[in-house]
C-alpha cells in the first residue's frame, strides 16, 4: 500500500491577502448609488406615526382597509388611487390628503435629521477617484434638500420619490438612476441601510452593500444576503479608494 505524499504549497501560488474576497467584490465599479435616510442621514423617522396617518387617510376617503393591509406607505396611497377607480376627483383628493400627511411629518423629522458623521469626506473621496455618485430615496425633495442644506454633500445625480413612477423597492427607480449617470447595473453598487435597498440592487443586477447605520440591524441586513457589509459609507469609501 503506498504513501500518500503531502506536497509542500508550491513558491508560485501566493497565499491570498487578508481582505482579497472583499476587494474581489468591488473590481469593476465605477457607480456607486445610495440610499438615503439611514445610509447617508440619520433616520429620526416614526414610520408606525406615517402609517398611522396614511391609514387614517384611507379610512377618511372610504377605501376599505383591508383592502390596503400589510402595503408599505406609498404602496398604501397607490393602492388607494387603484381602488378608487375611475373617480378621478376622489382619488386626486384621497392623495393629494394622503401625501400631505406624510410629508407633514417626514418635515417634522428632517428638522431633527443630520448627515452622517464622515458621510460628506467619504463622497467627496469618491467624487475624486472618478467614481460616479447618485442617490435614491423614497423621501422627498423637499426633505432630503433641507437635511443636506448646506453641506458639500457631492453627488451627480438624486432621484426622490416625486421623481419615478415606481420609486424603490421596484428595480426601476436604480434603473433610472443608472441611465442618468450613463452607467449599468454591472458597474454600479447599491448601498443601503434597509434590506429594500439590498432587494432592489438586486433585481436590478447590480451588486449591493449594506449599512448598519439606519433602523435594520446586522442581522435583517445578513438575511438579505447582500455582496457586502461593512460599517457605514466611510467604510467602504476607503475599500473603494484604497483597494482595502
Amino acid at each position: 500500500m503506498r504513501t500518500a505524499i503531502r506536497l509542500p504549497p508550491s513558491p508560485w501560488t501566493p497565499a491570498r491577502p487578508s481582505g482579497y474576497n472583499t476587494v474581489m467584490k468591488l473590481v469593476g465599479v465605477t457607480t456607486v448609488v445610495f440610499d438615503f435616510d439611514g445610509t447617508l442621514a440619520t433616520c429620526p423617522y416614526d414610520f408606525q406615526k406615517m402609517r398611522r396617518a396614511i391609514l387614517a387617510a384611507v379610512a377618511e376617503h372610504g377605501i376599505d382597509l383591508t383592502q390596503v393591509a400589510n402595503l408599505g406607505l406609498l404602496e398604501t396611497v397607490e393602492a388607494g388611487v387603484t381602488l378608487l377607480g375611475e373617480d378621478q376627483l376622489r382619488s386626486a383628493a384621497f392623495r393629494n390628503d394622503a401625501m400631505a400627511r406624510l410629508s407633514a411629518i417626514e418635515m417634522e423629522a428632517a428638522v431633527h435629521t443630520r448627515l452622517l458623521p464622515g458621510a460628506v469626506n467619504a463622497l467627496a473621496r469618491l467624487r475624486d477617484a472618478g467614481y460616479k455618485l447618485g442617490i435614491v430615496t423614497r423621501n422627498s425633495a423637499t426633505a432630503v434638500q433641507l437635511i443636506i442644506g448646506d453641506a458639500p454633500l457631492h453627488f451627480d445625480a438624486m432621484l426622490c420619490r416625486e421623481d419615478v413612477r415606481t420609486p424603490k423597492p421596484h428595480p426601476e427607480h436604480v434603473l433610472q438612476m443608472l441611465r442618468l449617470l450613463e452607467s449599468a447595473p454591472e458597474l454600479a453598487l447599491m448601498v443601503g441601510d434597509h434590506p429594500m435597498d439590498i432587494e432592489m440592487g438586486q433585481a436590478a443586477g447590480m451588486r449591493t452593500v449594506a449599512v448598519p447605520t439606519g433602523q435594520s440591524s446586522r442581522e435583517t441586513l445578513r438575511a438579505a444576503r447582500p455582496d457586502l457589509l461593512v460599517d457605514d459609507v466611510v467604510a467602504l469609501a476607503g475599500m473603494l479608494v484604497d483597494g482595502g
